[in-house]
């Protein structure tokens, strides 16, 4: 019992594995919409140019098309780290743009709080999980070990 308390119950495997796939598949829905969608098109654009994003025309395709693609390799782990430090990147662009807004509109009651605000926003998990499939890779039940036997 205590074994299990201080090293968990086992299956990391199927953990990571299914954390991975719902990332991934989070990005490649959100990008997709982005992409075919008009209204959520129209609605991204505008958020680019409220935030004061330069190049809305080449950024209006380019952030929903690797959201797509870099989700879809995060979801089946394809080249995982490099499809991660996509998606980090347009998390940290999120985080540096339009949290501080959100956060201060949260009206934090002391530093704690503002923490507390900090950490409840999704681009900052997203960000962490993305940070462990760069460093860790997408694991054993992915297209990446596939290509690891395949190549060598």
């Amino acid at each position: 019992m205590l074994e299990d308390l201080l090293d968990g119950v086992g299956g990391s495997l199927f953990a990571i594995t299914a954390m991975r796939f719902a990332l991934g598949s989070f990005f490649v829905l959100s990008g997709v919409h982005k992409l075919t969608n008009k209204q959520r098109h129209e609605t991204f654009v505008e958020t680019l140019r409220v935030l004061g994003i330069p190049r809305i025309g080449l950024f209006q395709w380019f952030v929903p098309g690797v959201e797509f693609l870099g989700g879809l390799g995060v979801a089946v782990g394809c080249l995982t780290p490099l499809a991660a430090l996509g998606l980090l990147v347009i998390c940290a662009v999120a985080l540096l743009t339009s949290s501080p807004t959100v956060v201060a509109s949260y009206k934090p009651i002391d530093r704690a709080d503002r923490v507390d605000d900090w950490l409840y926003q999704p681009e900052l998990m997203y960000a962490l999980m993305l940070l462990y499939f760069i460093a860790a890779g997408a694991g054993p039940v992915s297209v990446d070990q596939l290509l690891k036997l395949w190549i060598g």
